[in-house]
């Protein structure tokens, strides 16, 4: 029996509530497993503003079949393994320039700006990460315009590097 079939039947007796996926390949491969296994009720995926048209990561191609497939998205690496957050001066000189939040504070915006997001999971290994990361999430608004054209700059400088 398959993970698959197993986690289906352990669901059908009561023991599991919901059957979801962590996901780590290309957007065919994910809209080919959604296909073949509509049960799956969620998908986690690598989801943050550097990655999004990054196409050895496909986030945005992974979060569009997860649309297409209306499955909710659990949301892994928002801060790319905490490079988002020590941004490279020149990149951070961009964010601090809008004087509207942390580097934390606009990468979870991103992620969690879009439809369909069920959860973000931000690794946090310090109480005062906890506190920025719920600071912001407690009156939680998407980004702007401006703030979406300032993550593009942002993406633009770790590009040149």
């Amino acid at each position: 029996m398959s993970a698959y079939e197993t986690a289906c039947a352990l669901k059908a007796e009561g023991k599991v509530r919901h059957v979801g996926i962590s996901f780590h390949d290309r957007a065919e491969v994910l809209e080919q497993i959604l296909t073949d296994y509509p049960q799956i009720e969620a998908v986690q995926i690598q989801f943050n503003y550097a990655a999004y048209d990054d196409p050895a990561v496909q986030s945005r191609a992974c979060y569009e079949v997860c649309r297409k497939y209306d499955k909710p998205v659990i949301v892994m690496e928002p801060v790319k393994g905490g490079n988002l957050v020590r941004l490279p001066e020149d990149a951070k000189a961009v964010l601090d320039a809008l004087h509207g939040g942390s580097p934390t504070s606009y990468a979870l915006r991103f992620a969690t700006g879009f439809p369909g997001m069920l959860m973000v999971l931000s690794g946090m290994s310090s109480l005062e990460q906890v506190e920025d990361n719920t600071g912001f999430m407690a009156d939680f608004r998407p980004l702007n315009p401006e703030e979406t054209g300032v993550l593009e700059q942002v993406c633009r400088v770790f590009r040149s590097m």
